[in-house]
């Protein structure tokens, strides 16, 4: 997640130092070690009711994983809905229904006085 080397922590320890002072320092970490562990508890809680309302719902490693891959996730969705654990075979172009897709049918376009009106012009009626 944020990818923290030993030397950046040591280098956030020091500016922590000087900033804060050695009294200080104490009392601020466990602020912040007192929110991190509500925000943690704040995670769980949304976490469980989420699960608790969609139970097939992939764990959260699942979820990471496979947000890093678009194909990865696009074939899991895929699968999802099948009854069977075996992929969905896809339908054959040929073998699908035509569906009649209407035309798209744009407004005409308002006479506006001093226009010219050509003949068969669909404002003239």
């Amino acid at each position: 997640m944020l990818n923290l080397d030993p030397a950046k922590l040591l280098v956030i320890a020091v500016v922590a130092v000087i900033l804060l002072g050695p009294d200080r320092l104490p009392q601020v970490a466990r602020q912040v070690g007192g929110f991190w562990r509500t925000f943690n508890d704040y995670r769980h809680r949304m976490e469980s009711q989420v699960r608790d309302s969609m139970p097939d719902l992939p764990s959260s490693a699942e979820i990471a994983r496979l947000t890093r891959s678009p194909s990865a996730l696009l074939d899991h969705l895929s699968t999802m809905g099948t009854d069977s654990g075996k992929e969905a075979a896809p339908i054959p172009i040929a073998a699908r229904p035509a569906s009649p897709t209407p035309e798209p049918v744009l407004p005409a376009d308002p006479v506006l006085p001093g226009d010219p009106v050509l003949p068969g012009d669909p404002g003239l009626n």
